[in-house]
């Protein structure tokens, strides 16, 4: 009997060695998928930053919290700076972004390895805050600019049929009728989405349509205006939007527009953009799913603002 409690208490002393011991790095790894929702970055003011109301000689800290909600980039790659205007540039003396206005390239998406995104805070320092014409008071409107680089990855599943008007009875895994086949898309983790594929099969060609829509709350801009933006912009450089479309048969589409840097897709007043895509039709000649892969490339402006007062004890 001894000698079966002294066996017992070595299986247990065994089974807790185990459990506390070194975890697989790969237990930790989310598999939820992170291409959902419709934002890019976030912006927020910290509390009292700017303060609702300073005083006329003081000095003033404006820091903006940014974080990325969405699933791009998933390197240290990210590309997007800060802008902050909105106010008499004679009000403000001394002002200096802490480390420049550029964010971190380790400004990652969500992901597996990173659920909540990451997180950056910037300090706007102004050394003196005055009201123009030595006024009474002075109520600007401050506004913090985020101009970024993205990208938004759509993988629609989709049918490839060939031979869809055959008269051989196949016992087919998808088929497209005459009408063709309409792909609905839910979001992708980015500001701008895929919101729905249409196909279409003739003699020869296999027939994409693309639908693109800007889903965020902000801004499309050209993905080359990254000195320029936010506020040295002209029309010609909004709504405009670089595709790549490719199967795993066909990489090279004959697309309109053809969603390169000459020829973009572009976007219309209420953000929306088609690109058309012709793709050549596989060797094999019975049906099959595959993953139809579209890219997204483009530049993004979000913005917060927030009214202050500034009271001019001195006059």
């Amino acid at each position: 009997m001894k000698k079966l409690r002294i066996a017992a208490i070595l299986v247990i002393m065994v089974f807790i060695a185990s459990s506390c011991g070194p975890r697989n790095s790969g237990e930790d790894i989310s598999e939820e998928d992170y291409r959902t929702g419709t934002k890019g970055l976030e912006l927020k003011f910290m509390r009292n930053s700017p303060p609702d109301k300073v005083y006329s000689n003081n000095e003033m800290d404006i820091i903006v919290e940014v974080r990325n909600a969405g699933a791009y980039p998933t390197t240290d790659s990210f590309d997007g700076k800060l802008k902050i205007y909105g106010f008499e540039e004679k009000a403000f003396s001394g002002e200096r972004w802490d480390g420049g206005n550029f964010l971190s390239p380790t400004l990652q998406g969500r992901s597996q390895f990173s659920p909540r995104g990451g997180r950056e805070t910037k300090r706007y320092h102004i050394d003196r805050v005055l009201t123009p014409f030595n006024s009474e008071f002075y109520e600007p409107t401050i506004v913090v600019a985020a101009c970024y680089k993205y990208q938004t990855i759509a993988e629609p599943l989709v049918c490839i049929d060939p031979e869809p008007y055959s008269v051989f009875d196949e016992e087919k895994v998808c088929t497209i009728n005459q009408a063709g086949k309409t792909y609905s898309m839910s979001s992708q983790g980015a500001p701008v989405a895929v919101t729905k594929v249409t196909e279409e099969i003739s003699s020869r060609n296999i027939h994409f349509g693309i639908h693109i829509k800007n889903v965020g709350d902000g801004k499309v801009v050209d993905e080359n205006v990254r000195n320029d933006c936010p506020l040295d912009m002209d029309y010609n450089d909004v709504d405009k939007v670089l595709v790549k479309a490719k199967l795993p048969f066909d990489a090279s589409p004959n697309c309109q527009p053809k969603g390169d840097y000459r020829d973009p897709v572009r976007l219309d007043d209420n953000g929306n953009g088609f690109i058309f895509c012709t793709f050549k039709k596989p060797a094999s000649k019975s049906a099959f799913e595959t993953i139809l892969q579209v890219q997204l490339d483009y530049r993004y402006l979000d913005w917060i603002e927030k009214e202050i007062r500034i009271v001019n004890i001195d006059r």
